[in-house]
């Protein structure tokens, strides 16, 4: 019968320094992410990152104004706003343009915005078609400013006019429902890579501190190994923590 002995020594002396090196990265990530949320505390990171994609997105500075007095309530709360997670943002968003919508006679700029049609619908549409948001804009202002008839006449062709800046009114709302998805998770998206890049540079930086205080480097091609090193170990800190529960879990059980 083949003896095993040899080959379970050497698996074992494998994983105990696969444990330590995982140890060590899981040390070092823990110690990055603190490091990128202390950071973020102090410098108020988010509401900056935040606040300049809705630069990027919405251009105008009037249509900014009439956005944060609808979901902040004028723009000295800008950084309340902008301050909050992504997702919680856009809810305040989503609220600004539902009355943007309801109202397009006092916020006309952001109105505008958020009823713009994509390129795609205004080529398929000819120059005697009344767009969506011009056909909803007027009656809505119309209804305002006169309110609803008594006539009977004028009451049937109100309603006719009511059913057509209804349905117009609807589409718009998906509009606008599809471009504020698209903006929340492109931001989601711009914000998850750059905190993982922030991850990578703060851990592969500990870790090249902690390599050149322990050992001592006399060539370039030892200084090309250990920023190799760094950036591997950069990029596999945030994972050794489940390395470091798989190995324990192994032992565990041998």
């Amino acid at each position: 019968m083949t003896d095993t002995t040899p080959v379970a020594t050497i698996i074992e002396a494998i994983s105990n320094r696969a444990l330590d090196y995982a140890i060590l990265l899981a040390a070092i990530g823990t110690l990055s992410m603190a490091f990128i949320e202390l950071v973020k505390g102090l410098t108020s990171w988010r509401r900056h990152f935040h606040q300049r994609a809705l630069e990027l997105w919405m251009p105008d500075q009037d249509c900014r104004r009439e956005l944060l007095v609808l979901a902040a309530g004028g723009e000295q709360n800008a950084d309340v706003l902008f301050d909050q997670p992504t997702e919680r943002m856009l809810g305040q968003i989503q609220a600004a343009s539902n009355l943007s919508l309801e109202y397009p006679d006092r916020y006309p700029h952001a109105y505008k915005f958020f009823s713009q049609e994509d390129l795609q619908m205004m080529a398929q549409k000819t120059s005697s078609m009344v767009s969506d948001s011009e056909l909803w804009a007027n009656f809505a202002t119309r209804i305002a400013r006169e309110g609803f008839t008594t006539d009977k006449e004028q009451q049937i062709k109100q309603e006719n006019e009511g059913r057509a800046a209804q349905q117009a009114r609807v589409r718009l709302g998906n509009l606008i429902a599809r471009r504020l998805d698209m903006f929340q998770n492109r931001t989601q998206y711009r914000w998850a890579r750059l905190n993982q890049l922030f991850s990578i540079i703060t851990g592969a930086a500990l870790t090249a501190y902690a390599l050149a205080s322990t050992h001592k480097i006399d060539s370039p091609k030892e200084l090309f190994a250990l920023l190799l090193l760094s950036l591997l170990a950069g990029m596999l800190a945030p994972f050794a923590k489940d390395v470091v529960a798989a190995i324990s879990g192994l032992r565990a059980k041998a």
